[in-house]
């Protein structure tokens, strides 16, 4: 994948009467094929930058150059599980296909297998176009268009929260079907994998989509937020582990509470995620104190556990599977607020106003200067605090 060079500056050059130019990096233009007349689209990326891009069409050849091929050398032999780490991070990094070659004493047959897994099961969009005795080439076909990164969140926030309210129902009922359904879930892996990638090269401007309202700032808040989005799925694959490993189910009380603290999770986890698709930052608010709740039903509920009487294995294993998943339950709940507060980050023109500038006058009644005051800060800035005696900025400020 191409390296990017150092930000580049251009003066502006005035052209007849009104136009002004500024003239393209050369690199640039040599990367994308570009000739004289090759049309490129100008949009408005944020309040200081453009975005210059190219028709997708055109300079498809020059585009897709050996710089987006990455070749993994196995020349000797590797654990499977190595390989396969080493191929998904080519994925995200964002390159359009990866070429896997194999020396004749790495073993390549029964390295291939794990590949064709991953590749089923992990990568989306990835396509084995290529299978020949000493190695493999893949070839990712999915692009940016077909799948947006809002989309992809969608479906992951989607599944996570499916697999929270199946993995306590699993421990509750220690029903153990369900329980290994949520933990063969893949779904989960394979978009945020996409996510990421899809994160990353917008970033990079490898493919950026014209008509994202995301800045770079703001997708880093996206990959954040996919992070605790798997974090959450794999709180719940770990209580389905736990309700798996159970021989007896949960007494009815314990089991009763079991469930009004998973659906306080879910609450909390759904709350968060709407939050963020609506970009509400009250509603990241509300979620936040929602929390304080849940700590106190876990309080009750392991004070509750001290007291059984009678300690046997089998109530010892429920203990341990019960302490373990109210752990995981909590960790659902930080990533959830972690959610909350990026939502806070993402908006912050809906909590935060800057007052009009307060003007400030001499003896002879002309303004000298104009300074402006946060409505939050609860200290004036120097020149406001100068020329106003404290009774005039007392009275001032309680008028917002």
């Amino acid at each position: 994948m191409a390296s990017h060079p150092p930000k580049e500056k251009r003066k502006v050059q005035i052209s007849g009467k009104s136009s002004c130019m500024i003239s393209l990096p050369k690199r640039w233009v040599k990367e994308m094929g570009l000739v004289q007349g090759s049309p490129l689209t100008i949009s408005r990326h944020n309040s200081t930058s453009l975005l210059i891009s190219m028709d997708k069409n055109l300079g498809r050849s020059a585009v897709q150059s050996e710089n987006d091929a990455g070749t993994l050398y196995i020349s000797r032999p590797e654990a499977p599980e190595t390989i396969l780490r080493k191929i998904v991070c080519l994925y995200i990094q964002g390159y359009n296909m990866i070429k896997v070659r194999f020396s004749e004493n790495a073993g390549s047959s029964y390295r291939k297998s794990p590949i064709r897994e991953l590749v089923r099961r992990q990568l989306i969009g990835v396509e084995i176009v290529s299978d020949t005795s000493d190695g493999l080439v893949l070839q990712i076909l999915l692009g940016k268009s077909e799948l947006t990164i809002d989309n992809a969140l969608k479906r992951m926030s989607i599944v996570s929260s499916a697999m929270i309210e199946d993995s306590i129902a699993a421990l509750k009922s220690l029903d153990k079907r369900l329980a290994r359904d949520v933990v063969e879930k893949d779904e989960i892996q394979r978009f945020g994998s996409y996510t990421s990638r899809q994160i990353l090269g917008s970033i990079n401007h490898d493919f950026f989509n014209q008509g994202d309202d995301s800045e770079p700032e703001k997708l880093a808040i996206y990959l954040m937020i996919a992070r605790a989005i798997e974090n959450v799925s794999t709180c719940g694959r770990d209580i389905a582990d736990q309700a798996l490993k159970l021989e007896m189910p949960l007494d009815p009380k314990t089991a009763e509470e079991v469930g009004k603290i998973g659906s306080a999770v879910s609450e909390i986890f759904d709350s968060a995620i709407l939050a963020f698709f609506k970009r509400d930052s009250r509603a990241a608010e509300v979620t936040i104190e929602k929390s304080k709740e849940f700590s106190m039903l876990v309080a009750n509920l392991l004070e509750s556990s001290r007291k059984t009487a009678v300690i046997t294995p089998a109530v010892a294993a429920q203990l341990v599977a019960l302490v373990s998943s109210l752990e995981s339950m909590k960790t659902m709940v930080y990533h959830s607020i972690e959610v909350s507060d990026l939502v806070l980050s993402l908006t912050p023109e809906q909590y935060v106003r800057t007052e009009e500038a307060i003007p400030t006058f001499s003896s002879s009644g002309l303004v000298l200067e104009r300074d402006q005051i946060n409505v939050f800060s609860q200290t004036p800035s120097p020149s406001v605090a100068s020329s106003v005696s404290p009774s005039e900025y007392s009275s001032s400020y309680s008028s917002f």
